[in-house]
């Protein structure tokens, strides 16, 4: 076990670290910019409310194959109507926390305001670990959709990155896909060079017209090393997802104790020892999916008890259905080989 001295710095200055940790939220990433994690009030419910799983109630479409009624004026023309139908669909909040220790926060501890030092970095992991379930998440989606959806969300391209191959994987969201501009475009580094190299890509400035962020045909780039890559060398396939607006949602809860120090006087043979706790409650739920709960393994040692599903459960196709009609779903992947 990793363990830190933190020292007097931190002992009752719990409030000043808390201040830290709100001067750069979660919701300033690039998936949060982008729209692709969308704060939502359905999310933010859920994620505050009692229960790990909750079901989310929706009407279906209204069935509009069928012509509808003409009038006439014949009385005994008695016209019938049409059920609206309902279902729902599952999701599952995650209780995440971690404990950092001397390995982690020694050298932050040197510097001239350590509080905010180590606030950011406590920003910084959460921001990541978000981003590393949102990527899970996607890759879940995308097995469910190999195994009972005849892959009618992913189109292959083997040349690498290119033009038409992205047309047809934007011409598989349909509807969803709204005024034609993805809300992002999640890529791996390599397949972000690839595009530098055709001169696919756009620079344009934020609202605040501060910081410059690269686009493809009206859509954010977002690049993570975390997105799925198969294969080894010339064989690698690289998975990148397009989102539309409002693709998934999004849930900031409230742990009780968001932030914890703890102290054990008797550890370290009488000389102390102090630990540094952080919590977070979070709901990621991709729009038109439910999550079904198949397989639920946590990481921790206990089989009972476990409420939160690991990144590996998340992935896992046995664990979503999809609900919504494919082209409701505002989700596309694009594989692109090594060109």
């Amino acid at each position: 076990m990793a363990i830190n001295t933190i020292d007097s710095i931190i002992t009752g200055k719990l409030p000043v670290l808390a201040s830290y940790l709100t001067e750069d939220p979660v919701e300033k990433t690039a998936f949060f910019q982008s729209g692709i994690l969308t704060a939502t009030p359905y999310a933010q419910e859920i994620a505050s409310g009692p229960s790990s799983i909750a079901e989310i109630p929706y009407w279906k479409p209204i069935d509009a194959s069928q012509e509808p009624n003409y009038s006439n004026d014949v009385a005994t023309d008695i016209a019938q109507t049409k059920a609206v139908q309902t279902d729902e669909m599952f999701c599952r909040v995650a209780y995440l926390n971690d404990g950092f220790g001397q390995a982690d926060l020694t050298v932050e501890l040197t510097s001239k305001n350590p509080l905010q030092s180590i606030a950011s970095r406590l920003d910084d992991y959460w921001q990541r670990q978000i981003s590393k379930r949102l990527i899970a998440t996607t890759l879940g989606i995308k097995a469910e959709n190999v195994l009972n959806g005849a892959s009618d969300m992913i189109i292959t391209a083997p040349k690498g990155f290119e033009a038409g191959a992205f047309i047809d994987a934007t011409q598989t969201l349909g509807d969803a896909l709204g005024t034609g501009t993805l809300a992002g475009i999640g890529v791996h580094s390599y397949v972000y060079g690839q595009m530098r190299k055709e001169g696919l890509i756009d620079f344009i400035r934020d609202n605040d017209n501060n910081t410059l962020f690269a686009t493809y045909q009206g859509s954010r780039i977002i690049v993570d090393d975390g997105m799925t890559v198969t294969g080894q060398g010339a064989d690698r396939v690289f998975t990148s997802v397009l989102f539309g607006s409002g693709s998934i949602g999004y849930g900031d809860g409230s742990p009780e104790n968001p932030l914890e120090y703890q102290r054990d006087a008797s550890a370290g043979n009488g000389g102390g020892i102090e630990k540094l706790w952080t919590r977070k409650t979070v709901l990621i739920h991709p729009l038109g999916y439910s999550f079904t709960s198949n397989t639920i393994s946590g990481n921790g040692s206990s089989d009972n008890g476990k409420k939160s599903a690991s990144l590996s459960d998340l992935a896992l196709a046995a664990n979503w259905q999809r609900k919504y009609e494919r082209k409701l779903v505002p989700l596309a992947f694009l594989e692109t080989k090594v060109a």
